[in-house]
């Protein structure tokens, strides 16, 4: 199934900027394989509901859906184009309880039936670790685990963060230069 939702992205990614188009193929496997990361590291749990914020072409959140089927997912994005190719993903994949919500995060955030509703975020390439962890401390229940993709700007994220409530930072570096982070919140941490 893997194989199908990497021909779907590579398929629209030629009328919609999903991944980069240089090297598309090469970058999109990159891209699925490190999605999986979570699935080889002993500290994450990938309790259900999870919620992936800014989810693009589906990055992390599909390939992770696809490995670990019985995991209730929710997409978020704010681009239209984006939300409808993944309902058409959704669809064409017949992937089940999977839900798509085209709003921007801080819209989410502010309507209470998503409180404290998750048990796993994640994200990749969207927002700095603060307001992350900020939109964590909504959404997620006590004991949620927020998982998240980063880069070179890494250091100087976690440089001066208010962890307060948070469990972590759990850090797993890979030889490219990216690093898996993970914090847990806190129980009883108000949000």
């Amino acid at each position: 199934m893997l194989d199908n939702y990497r021909k779907i992205v590579v398929g629209a990614n030629k009328k919609m900027n999903l991944v980069s188009r240089r090297n598309v193929e090469n970058l999109l496997e990159r891209l699925i394989e490190e999605s999986l990361l979570p699935l080889k590291w002993n500290v994450c749990r990938l309790a259900s509901p999870l919620i992936d914020i800014g989810s693009g072409a589906g990055i992390p959140a599909v390939p992770l859906k696809i490995e670990k089927p019985g995991l209730k997912l929710t997409l978020t994005d704010a681009n239209r184009r984006k939300s409808l190719f993944l309902k058409r993903v959704i669809d064409q994949l017949a992937l089940e309880d999977v839900e798509v919500i085209n709003e921007r995060i801080e819209n989410v955030c502010s309507d209470g039936v998503y409180k404290h509703r998750f048990g796993t975020m994640t994200s990749r390439a969207v927002g700095c670790l603060s307001d992350l962890m900020n939109w964590g401390r909504f959404l997620l229940k006590p004991g949620g685990e927020l998982i998240v993709w980063k880069g070179s700007s890494l250091a100087d994220e976690m440089a001066g963060l208010d962890t307060n409530g948070w469990e972590g930072a759990d850090l797993w570096r890979q030889a490219n230069g990216l690093t898996l982070v993970r914090f847990v919140r806190l129980t009883g941490n108000a949000a």
